[in-house]
């Protein structure tokens, strides 16, 4: 700990943590290697140097958030978060001008700016940390943080000698990923200075601008006139946009009344407009109808159903527990975490039709986990291995993500970007002076209302009332689910007649039966699972052995 204290007081990077080793490897299925884009790179820094750019990072972040020092569109990576938080403002801002009695198109340009994190301007970085009052010390600790950076290169089993690069800000670091915020900070507010119907998302090397009206050919014009903004900003950071990672897209209900053949002609190529775009690897389409997503989701589970399985078979001692926790931990995560944009948006026979099909490939994967067969019970399933269903745990999860929202004022400053889109939309601030008081007095009931709502909300969540601040908070998020679960566990034993009932819908919830099963190997595991659920498949058995008596692959019983 004194060495961190000693390098932020001397505000000084040891030049020993700026060394690294990096790994060249090949991509797969790639058919020429002479490109340098054919091959993947991965940097092995110090410990000790992670450690220090760790604290770095919390104090930038802590600065950020106590003074406001960037835009609510720069959201990456500045909250727990991010990715939900950040597509849940484009969302929003999408459905409030959809909410609009004059119905509007929405249409988005994406730019990129290539190598963003190797060829930042350091000049132009150290200025805007201090137009924006950044703490000297941090200022001092960044450019020396920036200068001296040394690696070797480890290709086929050879090692090079230290080089000095230009690398300075590198994409694997999260503290480069918050300075290239501040580096872009001046083309938002430029970008906004406009004073159209314009909005502006940052994902850090990523611009999205957001146009909006009830023509498409005042929306090219719009975009034209934004762009020459962002090559201006361009010129004097020593920044370019890569042509060909541009991409147009639109956002519409009802697409015959626009002219979605529109394009806009930037530099010498023509951008057509399409119906789909991928925003932070989720797949978003004109109607926001989640349908190219689901399919997205499905092909994944697929490689990951794949992956899991050879991981099985190459371990023969895997256990039940281990394959479990691998399932919650990549494939659940894979179904569940993107899904939180939509959870609680649409209606309530869409949601649960989109929901059913997430679940569907839950249940499977538990088939597989357990290797059970498919007649045991689902609901049987998911006690035996503790596996809530998809809605708990988008509900919980849900949750979480309200409480830490609210805590962080994430919510707040999401409704404050969709007011200022209603009230510029509703055409209320005409008078300048008028405006800024009736928009603060608006937006405080709003505020007022909505956070009394959140508060009610998240107090729902546990059979105790809690404070929003209280560090049990988490805990008793997921008491109040698995009391949800508890209850619809109930529900359905009392429709098993307690006659026909076996031994694993007998028992009561509980994790017991999973940390029973941490000393079995697999095939006792599965014999316990088959004994439990009373599904042993032992007509089929014998029916494949031309067993005289066995004339059916049914069994008489339940």
């Amino acid at each position: 700990m004194s060495l961190f204290n000693a390098c932020v007081t001397h505000k000084y990077h040891s030049k020993q943590f700026k060394k690294a080793q990096t790994i060249v490897l090949w991509k797969s299925k790639k058919s020429d290697y002479i490109d340098s884009k054919m091959y993947q790179l991965i940097a092995l820094l110090d410990i000790i140097s992670k450690a220090l750019k760790s604290i770095m990072i919390k104090r930038l972040n802590d600065i950020v958030e106590t003074h406001c020092m960037l835009s609510n569109a720069q959201m990456k990576v500045r909250c727990k978060w991010f990715v939900i938080l950040t597509l849940n403002l484009l969302v929003n801002q999408v459905h409030t001008v959809w909410d609009c009695k004059i119905k509007y198109v929405i249409f988005m340009l994406s730019l990129n700016v290539v190598e963003a994190f190797n060829w930042v301007l350091h000049i132009r970085l150290l200025h805007t940390l201090k137009m924006k009052r950044t703490l000297s010390y941090i200022i001092k600790w960044t450019r020396n943080f920036l200068k001296n950076w040394k690696t070797s290169l480890i290709f086929d089993k050879q090692t090079s000698d230290m080089r000095e690069i230009n690398a300075d800000i590198s994409q694997r670091f999260l503290i480069s990923s918050i300075l290239f915020l501040f580096f872009n900070a001046s083309l938002i507010e430029k970008c906004k200075a406009l004073k159209i119907k314009i909005e502006v998302l940052d994902f850090v090397n990523n611009i999205n601008i957001l146009v909006y009206d009830r023509f498409t050919e005042e929306i090219c014009r719009i975009l034209s006139k934004t762009y020459d903004v962002c090559t201006k900003w361009a010129c004097t950071h020593d920044a370019t946009f890569a042509l060909e990672k541009y991409k147009l897209t639109h956002f519409t209900r009802k697409s015959k009344r626009f002219n979605m053949m529109t394009s806009i002609q930037i530099e010498s190529s023509v951008i057509k407009s399409k119906s789909d775009i991928w925003v932070l690897e989720m797949q978003l389409n004109m109607k926001l109808q989640w349908d190219a997503h689901l399919r997205q989701i499905k092909m994944n589970h697929v490689m990951r159903m794949l992956t899991l399985s050879h991981l099985e078979v190459f371990t023969w001692k895997a256990i039940f527990t281990k394959a479990r926790q691998v399932y919650s931990a990549v494939v659940r995560l894979e179904i569940a975490f993107k899904a939180l944009v939509w959870h609680q948006r649409n209606k309530k026979d869409e949601l649960l039709s989109k929901e059913c099909r997430l679940e569907t490939l839950q249940n499977q994967t538990l088939h597989h986990v357990a290797e059970v067969f498919k007649r045991v019970n689902i609901e049987t399933l998911k006690t035996e291995t503790y596996m809530s269903s998809l809605h708990v745990h988008l509900n919980m999860l849900q949750n979480k993500i309200t409480l830490h929202s609210w805590v962080n004022d994430w919510t707040q400053e999401i409704r404050q970007t969709c007011e200022l889109i209603r009230v510029r939309l509703t055409k209320v601030n005409r008078v300048i002076s008028c405006s800024l008081v009736i928009k603060k007095i608006v937006l405080l009931n709003v505020f007022i209302q909505e956070d009394a709502k959140i508060q009610s909300r998240c107090r729902r969540c546990t059979s105790f009332f809690f404070t929003m601040t209280s560090t049990n908070d988490s805990i008793a998020i997921k008491q109040y689910h698995k009391n949800q679960w508890n209850q619809r566990w109930n529900k359905y034993r009392e429709h098993v007649a307690d006659v026909n009932a076996i031994s694993a819908q007998r028992s009561h919830l509980s994790n017991k039966m999973i940390k029973m099963r941490d000393d079995f190997q697999k095939a006792e595991s599965i014999l316990v699972m088959h004994i439990r659920t009373e599904r042993i498949n032992l007509n089929t058995y014998l029916h494949s052995r031309n067993i005289s008596d066995m004339n059916s692959l049914r069994c008489d019983c339940k």
